[in-house]
């Protein structure tokens, strides 16, 4: 059904809050010409396991997550593993984390937000790789709170 998104040029937002609001949860990822390669729904809404519309962290070295829709969480992808320690000093945040051996690769950030899909939006947009592990943290804790 919605295959036909597959190797296409990632449509806008709106668009695809239209074609996913019958779903729960949503996950559409992109490569590195902004093409959709992965589309993955759910119904269940836990974060952890392989029902889940996160990708695993290999798979977040190459793809970029481009529409998150996520009905009890907020998740948001880094590379920097001292936001995620960060973050983690607070209650109801978590993280999934991604290692090759002892080598931190990516994570997850995620926290308890019902409905909350402009701050997953938000987060999203966030681009990691001109700023500092402060600056990092920082816009992605003003969306937090806003």
């Amino acid at each position: 059904m919605i295959s036909w998104l597959l190797g296409s040029p990632a449509p806008p937002w709106q668009y695809l809050d239209e074609i996913f609001e019958d779903y729960r949860n949503v996950g559409v990822y992109v490569n590195v010409y902004g093409n959709v390669e992965i589309v993955k729904v759910s119904d269940f809404d836990e974060f952890h396991t392989n029902t889940s519309v996160l990708l695993g962290g290999y798979y977040l070295l190459t793809l970029k997550p481009y529409y998150l829709k996520l009905k009890k969480y907020v998740a948001f992808p880094t590379r920097r593993l001292s936001v995620i320690k960060r973050f983690l000093e607070f209650r109801n945040w978590r993280a999934i984390e991604y290692y090759d051996k002892d080598k931190f690769l990516v994570g997850w950030v995620i926290y308890d937000c019902e409905n909350c899909h402009e701050k997953q939006k938000l987060h999203l947009q966030v681009e990691e790789e001109n700023l500092t592990d402060e600056e990092v943290f920082r816009k992605h804790f003003q969306i937090y709170n806003s």
